[in-house]
């Protein structure tokens, strides 16, 4: 009955209508939701609104109107009705269609140096079927078709000759700037020599004698048969290039003779090219890895024997004649004990 009577001092929150009673000093914020709380009250008597600072205000239970109402159905599973577009791009360059002369040409270099072998081969035999022309003209006069053919033959041979050693040269000179590219990014290392080295040394008179061998040999010192076609094909350009230029003072000299030793000359000379042409062929196709048709060059491999080494004829006598020897040694000694 005394605890019915006793007076206590509340405070209610604004926020959540929490009532805390007033121990000591009021306190400014409720430690339930951290709301503004209001100024005290005494809850022994009533007190009107306007002295406590709020008021209760009744009010129906919220209605959600037409939420309830509506029956509930299934939906479809949620799928995408196209590929989602949202994700990363897988951005492909279209191919380009600027064409790759370098590329190009160092990709037909093989097939320009095996026409101009062909083209110098025909040069020789047409310079001595020329030859033999002049041999007959000596005692006969000589049918002008058959002139004709052999002045046709003769153009074909060198001036088709020079025209695709002319093309085997820039193509070699485009297949071996690829050549040391590929060879220097195997090796991981950069080329010491820049494109433009490489094409003045091929390039220039006099010092295309001399680099040409050396841009070689910088690529495939670690092959030794390489190594000797290469130091091959380099003398024989040297003597064709000296050769060149001793058919053209050769022509320089008056008389039939000397004419006639021409054709001679101009056969060799053509001879040397178709050779030196070919090979250059080998060597391209030994650094590529491939046979001289271009097929894959097979390997060799190397292991170890097994099984025992075959017996020729010569090892079955000896085996028999040292088992005759051993037997007859074997009675020896029976008959020697039996004595």
């Amino acid at each position: 009955m005394g605890a019915e009577g006793m007076s206590v001092v509340v405070q209610v929150c604004a926020r959540c209508a929490a009532r805390w009673p007033v121990l000591g000093s009021p306190a400014q914020w409720c430690p339930r939701c951290h709301g503004v709380l209001l100024a005290p009250v005494r809850t022994d008597h009533n007190q009107p609104p306007a002295s406590r600072g709020f008021r209760w205000i009744a009010r129906p239970p919220l209605q959600r109107s037409g939420l309830a109402d509506e029956p509930s159905t299934p939906s479809p599973t949620p799928h995408y009705t196209e590929i989602p577009r949202w994700g990363l791009h897988d951005h492909v360059d279209a191919p380009s269609t600027r064409r790759d002369w370098p590329e190009l040409l160092a990709g037909k270099a093989a097939r320009f140096l095996a026409i101009t072998t062909g083209l110098y081969a025909f040069g020789v035999l047409a310079e001595l079927g020329r030859y033999a022309v002049l041999l007959r003209n000596r005692t006969r006069l000589i049918d002008p078709t058959v002139l004709a053919v052999s002045d046709i033959a003769v153009f074909l041979g060198q001036a088709g000759g020079m025209l695709f050693a002319l093309l085997s040269g820039i193509a070699g000179v485009c297949w071996l700037l690829r050549m040391r590219r590929r060879t220097f990014a195997r090796a991981k290392k950069s080329d010491p020599r820049t494109p433009t080295d490489v094409v003045v040394g091929c390039a220039v008179p006099g010092l295309n004698l001399v680099m040409p061998g050396v841009f070689l040999l910088e690529v495939i010192r670690r092959d030794p048969r390489a190594v000797l076609l290469v130091r091959a094909w380099w003398s024989l350009w040297v003597f064709g290039a000296v050769l060149v230029v001793f058919n053209w003072f050769w022509r320089s000299r008056p008389g039939l003779q000397a004419m006639a030793d021409g054709v001679l000359l101009a056969a060799f000379t053509a001879l040397v090219a178709s050779a030196t042409a070919l090979l250059t062929l080998m060597v391209l196709r030994r650094l590529e890895g491939r046979t001289l048709k271009g097929t894959k060059e097979p390997v060799t491999r190397w292991v170890i024997a097994t099984d025992p080494l075959p017996q020729t004829d010569a090892d079955k006598l000896a085996g028999k004649s040292a088992e005759k020897t051993e037997k007859s040694s074997g009675n020896a000694d029976r008959e020697a004990v039996a004595s």
